[in-house]
């Protein structure tokens, strides 16, 4: 049985995933997060075989402990995809208190220290034609927002390396491809609203129904929705589809 790693797994469109893989079979998850408590218990309720591990995904020497460790077991199960997922949000400004440094070191820092570390493990699943490297980026790649330039610039930072490893690893069988979801009902969009409605002097759900009455469907996606399309981008039949990013934003961007 192959293994996929999963990072930002403890709530929202990483939890989804790890439920959608977990439901399809074949397959055992490492679910990486911040917190140990929310990835302790989706990996009992999702089962056994799975591993719960808190890290802190911008840092070397944790992904090597994690790689080499027998609990991630990866010359047994070797790994067969990395959903690069773990992101922070919300604002900075230039000044004392700025955010920049942690937004940019997770968002990232952590994609690229997340997925350069994963990769000789990629390469060497010879048992796989095809692997796999998703990762999150956001509809905010797409265009600019005031109050948040590190949020911006991380998310967009990430697919220049999605586009870079895309060139470099496709001939080794790895595709590496980017999502770029608009508004999800997660715990992050939540935050962000809530603070839209105070600036507005707004409750939440006016606020909310605000931003849904934006997009030309009205409609906010679920998590489940944004999994459904990270399963099928690193799944075995994918295999002609590397460098892109993938728009899921209910109309909110369109090229």
């Amino acid at each position: 049985m192959d293994t996929i790693i999963i990072t930002g797994a403890g709530t929202g469109i990483g939890a989804a995933t790890a439920r959608k893989f977990a439901g399809l079979g074949g397959v055992r998850l490492i679910c990486i997060g911040r917190r140990a408590q929310p990835i302790q218990a989706l990996v009992e309720e999702l089962g056994t075989q799975h591993v719960a591990w808190p890290m802190d995904v911008a840092s070397r020497e944790a992904w090597e402990a994690l790689l080499h460790s027998d609990e991630a077991n990866l010359h047994e199960h070797p790994l067969k995809g990395v959903f690069a997922n773990a992101g922070v949000g919300g604002p900075n400004v230039y000044g004392e208190g700025d955010r920049w440094d942690e937004i940019i070191r997770v968002n990232l820092t952590g994609v690229y220290v997340t997925v350069e570390a994963c990769r000789p493990w990629l390469v060497s699943n010879t048992r796989c034609a095809v692997r796999h490297v998703v990762v999150t980026s956001s509809v905010l790649a797409r265009f600019g927002v005031p109050t948040q330039p590190a949020y911006v610039a991380s998310k967009t930072g990430v697919l220049g390396l999605v586009r870079s490893w895309a060139v470099a690893w496709s001939r080794e069988g790895i595709r590496v491809n980017a999502i770029c979801p608009g508004w999800v009902e997660t715990e992050m969009a939540q935050q962000s609203i809530q603070a839209m409605a105070d600036a507005n002097g707004h409750t939440y759900e006016q606020e909310h129904a605000i931003q849904a009455d934006l997009l030309p469907t009205g409609h906010m996606s679920e998590p489940a929705e944004v999994a459904e399309l990270v399963a099928w981008l690193m799944s075995d039949s994918q295999r002609s589809i590397t460098g892109q990013a993938i728009d899921i934003n209910n109309g909110s961007f369109m090229h």
